[in-house]
């Protein structure tokens, strides 16, 4: 969770964590040594079954059964969740792109009371997707402000009487009237690349593939739920988790940025409604009927992570209690002779997950029969046997960073735990009763004000920390008053179990009162996120620079005097089209923020609210914002790591014939007869393919050498008109280099 006001440096380049370097520089460096990694992790599983094995031989006599047993199950968890990690987690193939498919795919957005600003923003997107794409609003809302903008889009609008089983009945009531092959389905938040179905279309081919997963992506980096730009909570699920599931056959679809064969879904008589989590309750029914479904390890998505605390744990509350239905005794979904075992191992472990407050509690309940009571559930081992049990703790932990590849660390983890405790701990019930659940759609673009009332919703971590942390300093004063020659109150309790249960709870206290602080003092006053630009603008007559932009704000870099008296000016801003075209868009501000840059005062930064002159400005910044940044930061940043393919391509670097000899998803390098171009100079280029296709492409000169037979070798990063083409020359792989890929971070204003 990211403290205080947060600005990026540059558009983010929407790419997995795992291929990038984090602020966790242990786990990345294991990013390209995942030999090391795995090695760790073996060691650290056969030391931890030496442990348990130890714990039952030498620590379990004269102690009382009751003590013993329930600290020991504690354990035992967790190393059964740490062994279904590490087989998930072993090893993450490259994500290859298979050549696209050719076929028809209706895109379904569906919504039910999300803004204006959240829904329009995904429907430009899903109009810019490349293919043969039918786009459809399902508005169970019924609201006749989303029945016109999907007029106003060219979209069809589709709705339904009533709101039965809630996102599913809002899918199934739109099934009928799709006629594609494929059907795309996306949350109302969630914005499409363009290049999403040359990417995921061609799994396709292959009958058997019901559904084609790819990750969620958040572009609001100062939600309540990031760690820094980029890596968020639910990195380690979509970076690592789920590329590791591929090998299990365990991967399950997320509710969003999923493409699903509709004779598939149709076949298994649609969106599952049993129960609220329809997502994992489909994959379920599709997978047991034979189906494959699979994931593809790219950020082609981006939505909306909670912005606050009270938006986080709506979500949460959701999806733990839908989630933890589908386990239900008498259901047992997961569970099945239809279902093969690494299925079934993955599922528990998804259990184990959910179940893991309960062990928190365990431990918490165990410090204080020993830190009040002197209640000891081990038979003490001595200094040695503290060491075994340390040296487990560690060597778990660390291996666990290996294998999350710096997407998540050990203190992250705890303070993710701690964030959804209370929601974990109220949705237990649903393995047991079959309570009707509300379904609550997840606020977004909401403010985040902190103070006591955000505070208040960490209520459950902070009576756990307070309860410790009083044991911690009760028994503390207690071993002083004994030390100074005085009797104390509680019964006498051995240096060695003290340092052990100090250990666990100062760790829970620090990220309880850490979480607290933040919460406390999170100020974010934006209902929508400003995305970060370096746009030419004009602002009152004079040149400027827009620095961040969205549809309902801006902010500039002017000179001093411009706005100094002004409260509304006019402005222009550039735009860009995802086919490259530039596009000014024109409004006014009202200048709500005055800014100084710079030690000399010279310019001035100048931001508030805009409001734009036409329509055609409006729809421009959101198409350049929510679909051109991402898209064209994602693409740069595969130029300095996807492996470039070597051809030989009949080519036109600006009017000089040449041969294009590689390329990639970002990039591309000709041998040319002149080199008339300069570093940096952006040239248009043309590809001639074997099957008489022409490819465009937008290219920046990068690097000129000289070549044999007198010409000259151009290199360089490429922005092409389509993507779809590269995989016919061999496998577009997005995998970490040698040289992981460097993201801007979050840097305080």
């Amino acid at each position: 969770m990211i403290s205080g006001d947060t600005t990026a440096t540059g558009a983010y380049a929407p790419i997995p964590s795992t291929f990038s370097r984090t602020s966790l520089r242990l786990g990345s460096w294991f990013q390209t040594r995942p030999l090391r990694a795995r090695a760790l992790a073996a060691l650290a599983a056969l030391f931890g079954a030496g442990y348990l094995v130890w714990r039952v031989l030498e620590t379990s006599a004269g102690v009382d059964p009751w003590l013993f047993w329930p600290l020991f199950s504690a354990e035992l968890f967790g190393y059964a969740s740490f062994i279904i990690m590490v087989v998930e987690t072993w090893s993450l193939p490259p994500t290859p792109r298979p050549p696209a498919h050719d076929v028809a795919v209706d895109i379904v957005i569906v919504t039910y009371d999300e803004d204006l600003d959240v829904v329009e923003p995904t429907i430009i997107g899903a109009i810019a997707v490349r293919g043969r794409t039918r786009v459809h609003l399902s508005d169970d809302g019924r609201r006749p402000e989303m029945r016109e903008l999907a007029e106003r889009h060219g979209i069809a609008y589709v709705t339904r009487d009533d709101n039965a089983h809630a996102k599913a009945g809002n899918i199934n009531a739109v099934l009928p009237t799709l006629t594609g092959d494929l059907v795309l389905i996306l949350d109302a938040d969630h914005v499409a690349s363009p290049d999403l179905l040359e990417a995921m279309t061609g799994y396709f081919v292959d009958d058997n593939i019901a559904l084609v997963q790819s990750a969620h992506s958040f572009r609001n980096h100062n939600s309540v739920m990031h760690y820094e730009s980029g890596r968020h909570e639910q990195s380690l699920f979509f970076d690592v988790l789920l590329p590791g599931r591929n090998r299990l056959e365990s991967v399950f679809w997320c509710g969003s940025a999923a493409i699903i064969r509709l004779s598939a879904l149709r076949a298994v008589g649609g969106i599952a409604t049993v129960t609220s989590t329809e997502d994992f309750e489909t994959s379920l029914l599709l997978q047991k009927a034979g189906y494959r479904i699979r994931y593809h390890n790219e950020h082609l998505v981006q939505g909306l992570a909670p912005d606050n605390l009270a938006s986080y744990t709506v979500q949460r509350a959701r999806w733990d209690e839908g989630t933890l239905s589908a386990f239900h005794w008498r259901l047992r979904m997961p569970f099945g002779r239809r279902l093969r075992l690494s299925q079934q191992v993955s599922y528990l472990g998804t259990l184990l997950h959910y179940l893991t407050p309960v062990q928190r509690l365990v431990y918490a309940f165990y410090v204080v029969l020993v830190g009040v009571f002197a209640l000891i559930p081990v038979a003490m081992p001595g200094p040695a046997g503290v060491a075994f049990w340390a040296a487990w703790m560690l060597l778990s932990a660390l291996s666990a960073t290996a294998l999350h590849r710096g997407v998540s660390g050990r203190v992250e983890g705890i303070r993710s735990l701690l964030l959804a405790l209370e929601p974990h701990l109220r949705a237990l019930p649903a393995l047991v009763t079959r309570r009707p659940m509300r379904f609550q759609v997840t606020p977004k673009n909401e403010p985040d004000l902190g103070g006591w009332g955000a505070v208040r919703l960490l209520r459950l971590p902070l009576i756990m920390a307070v309860v410790l942390g009083l044991v911690l300093v009760a028994r503390g004063i207690d071993s002083a008053i004994g030390a100074l020659g005085g009797t104390g109150i509680l019964p006498p309790l051995e240096l060695s179990a003290f340092l052990v249960i100090s250990v666990f709870s100062i760790l829970d206290i620090v990220v309880a009162l850490q979480l607290a602080v933040r919460a406390h003092r999170r100020r974010q006053y934006r209902r929508l996120w400003r995305f970060p630009v370096q746009l030419r603008a004009h602002v009152a007559g004079t040149t400027a620079l827009c620095v961040d932009l969205h549809q309902g704000g801006a902010s500039f870099i002017v000179a001093r005097d411009v706005p100094e008296l002004a409260q509304r000016l006019e402005f222009s801003v550039e735009c860009r089209s995802i086919t490259r075209e530039a596009t000014t868009a024109r409004g006014t501000l009202t200048i709500t923020s005055r800014t100084a840059v710079g030690a000399s005062g010279a310019t001035t930064r100048v931001g508030g609210a805009v409001e734009w002159h036409d329509e055609r400005s409006r729809v421009a910044v959101i198409a350049h914002c929510y679909v051109v940044e991402p898209y064209l930061a994602r693409m740069r940043a595969w130029t300095r790591s996807a492996p470039r393919l070597p051809v030989t391509i009949t080519a036109r670097l600006g009017d000089a014939m040449s041969t294009c000899i590689d390329v990639s998803i970002g990039g591309a390098a000709f041998l040319t007869p002149h080199g008339t171009w300069g570093l940096h100079d952006r040239v248009p280029i043309e590809l001639q393919l074997a099957t008489g296709e022409s490819v465009l492409g937008d290219f920046q000169v990068r690097s000129i050498a000289p070549s044999t037979a007198g010409l000259v070798r151009v290199g360089g990063s490429a922005e092409w008109s389509h993507t779809a083409w590269l995989a016919r020359y061999g496998a577009v792989v997005h995998s970490p280099g040698p040289r992981p890929v460097r993201v801007r971070q979050l840097s305080r204003q």
